[in-house]
């Protein structure tokens, strides 16, 4: 074995140290001399450590801990619920989805086609998704649960409150040349026979809310609207609703009647009294340039009503702002997905003030993101604090 020198200079050991580790060894281990002496350095050596450490009060050094990397969050599902793919609506929120996404963190957003805007509803309603297409004057006869929402209200899990507001229809009014003279105003329209476009659709609540507030009833005829200018050429009606989606483009139908009856019509306008009463009713009234979707060199008087996309007073109110805020900081990206966003692209707080007037804040509350949106942006109206959404 080695002498007493080796492993005082070898291990650094005074000599009140190492007079311990002898008297340890002598006990323990008297039968050393009977193993090689590699075999005998090496217990020596882990005795001597073991004992220089206890005897110095020294602990040995932490094993190197590693702070584990937090995995980054999972985010959170954003479900838009829309009709089908081949619908409007669909199309719109998939293009501002895909330019928005990656400025609202911790959400994957999604959206799922149902077969017609009010399963998408219901299908919101029940807890499917985070978000669903919604107009205005849709949310009157949800939270009425009168029309299409009769005795749903049981299946009821959470209601749209106002979140975002994307685009709008304009509904106008035309009547022929001949009638004219005759029809000057809206308000000549009362008891008269007039096409309202199509029953129960979202265009024909539209004229009739406007006619209400201006105290007018005309008489409604159904037409197939592909007969909409026989019926005027005829006499059958003597006025016919018509609708642009974001004053940029007709429907369809629109579009084959302005051929049909090319050169024969002209625009219903309102008197400057008439339009103070819908805007006293809490609507909105737009000019229309006819000249950019038909034939016809006017404009036309038009109440415009929104579609949106709405979540439940659960979204949280970050989420909702980060999402405005969102389509704020890209409105100009916008533009490219469809023309009929352009209103929203040029102010997008001042077109969510008209998204809430028009929906009426004291039928469907307001989510408390787009509050804190509007607020910042000094557009809240204080009127509005009692119909901000509350869990």
């Amino acid at each position: 074995m080695k002498n007493t020198t080796y492993y005082l200079t070898h291990f650094k050991l005074n000599s009140e140290i190492f007079i311990k580790i002898e008297t340890f060894l002598k006990h323990q281990f008297a039968y050393v001399n009977m193993v090689s002496g590699k075999l005998v350095l090496m217990v020596v050596t882990l005795v001597v450590a073991s004992l220089v450490l206890g005897c110095t009060g020294e602990k040995p050094p932490a094993a190197e801990t590693k702070t584990p990397t937090p995995e980054a969050q999972t985010p959170k599902n954003w479900r838009w619920g829309t009709a089908d793919p081949g619908s409007y609506g669909y199309r719109v929120i998939s293009g501002v989805i895909n330019n928005i996404k990656d400025d609202v963190p911790g959400y994957e957003f999604s959206i799922n086609p149902y077969s017609s805007t009010t399963a998408a509803i219901k299908g919101f309603c029940k807890g499917e998704v985070e978000s669903t297409y919604l107009a205005d004057l849709g949310a009157r006869k949800l939270y009425d649960f009168t029309g299409p929402f009769e005795g749903f209200k049981s299946e009821v899990k959470q209601m749209p409150v106002q979140t975002f507001w994307a685009y709008t229809m304009e509904t106008f009014l035309l009547t022929t040349e001949e009638n004219a003279d005759k029809i000057k105003s809206w308000s000549d329209l009362d008891g008269k026979p007039v096409f309202m476009t199509p029953s129960g659709y979202m265009n024909h609540l539209n004229l009739r809310r406007a006619f209400a507030a201006l105290g007018v009833e005309p008489q409604h005829v159904e037409v197939d609207s592909k007969f909409v200018c026989k019926a005027l050429e005829e006499g059958t009606i003597v006025a016919t609703g018509l609708y642009t989606t974001a004053r940029v483009s007709l429907p369809t139908w629109g579009q084959e009647l302005t051929i049909s009856c090319k050169g024969k019509l002209v625009p219903i306008k309102m008197t400057s009294q008439e339009i103070q009463k819908i805007e006293a009713a809490g609507y909105q009234v737009v000019e229309v340039d006819l000249s950019k979707v038909t034939d016809i060199k006017d404009t036309a008087h038009a109440v415009p009503f929104y579609f949106g996309y709405h979540a439940s007073v659960n979204m949280p109110e970050d989420a909702v702002y980060n999402l405005l805020k969102s389509v704020e900081k890209n409105a100009d990206r916008l533009t490219q997905v469809d023309p009929g966003l352009k209103p929203l692209v040029e102010n997008v707080a001042e077109f969510q003030i008209g998204g809430i007037k028009s929906a009426d804040p004291n039928i469907m509350p307001i989510h408390p993101g787009l509050a804190k949106y509007l607020k910042e942006k000094g557009l809240w109206n204080s009127e509005w604090d009692e119909h901000i959404a509350k869990k």
